[in-house]
């Protein structure tokens, strides 16, 4: 029977930037998963615990993508498409400019972007108001 000292043990130290590369596989795994089920999801940046080196990573690997929008409501929001399509990065600010979220969201489009069913009925009714407004002073001109 062998002895525990002659048992021998490889210690490998992660690179600096091993967090960035765990959640590249997971962004893999979520791409696929939407592809395959329609499933969105996300990976909040702020819950992990990610270096420069890691962030210097993503940013690399993501690369910059077409798509380039600001909500301003309750603070700006920034969303940027990579250069991964179903990728985006999204960053929320408060009114100091400061980072208060920031998430990798696999999907079809971010959700922040989407209108809501109620905001197209007040468009719906802003519309008909505008036209109601514009007939009339058509009617106006006409007399």
């Amino acid at each position: 029977m062998n002895a525990l000292a002659d048992i021998h043990i490889k210690v490998q130290t992660p690179g600096a930037d091993a967090n960035a590369r765990a959640v590249l596989r997971e962004l893999e795994s979520l791409l696929q998963r939407l592809l395959s089920t329609g499933e969105e999801a996300s990976i909040d940046l702020g819950s992990l615990p990610l270096n420069p080196e890691d962030y210097e990573l993503l940013d690399a690997s993501l690369g910059k993508g077409e798509v380039s929008a600001e909500v301003d409501s309750l603070g700006v929001t920034q969303i940027d498409e990579t250069g991964i399509s179903g990728i985006w990065w999204v960053t929320h600010y408060n009114a100091d400019d400061e980072v208060m979220a920031e998430f990798l969201e696999v999907s079809w489009c971010p959700e922040i972007l989407l209108t809501t069913q109620e905001d197209v009925s007040d468009g719906l009714e802003k519309l008909r108001a505008c036209l109601a407004q514009d007939v009339l002073a058509m009617e106006d001109d006409n007399a």
